[in-house]
C-alpha cells in the first residue's frame, strides 16, 4: 500500500510540474478503478464491462 501511495505521488508530481492537468481526471479515475478491482474481486468488475455499464 506504501508504494501504491508513492506512485500516485509521483504521478501528481509529473502533472504539475509539466502542467499537463487534463491527465488528472483520468487518473483518479484510473486509480479508483484499480482500487475497487483490488478490494471487490475482478469477478464483480468483469461483469459491469460485459454488461456494458
Amino acid at each position: 500500500m506504501k508504494k501504491l501511495f508513492y506512485i500516485l505521488k509521483e504521478i501528481f508530481h509529473l502533472v504539475r510540474k509539466y502542467k499537463i492537468y487534463f491527465l488528472a481526471p483520468l487518473l483518479v479515475i484510473l486509480a479508483f478503478l484499480a482500487l475497487a478491482v483490488f478490494y471487490i474481486g475482478p469477478s464483480a468488475i468483469i461483469a459491469f464491462i460485459y454488461a456494458g455499464i
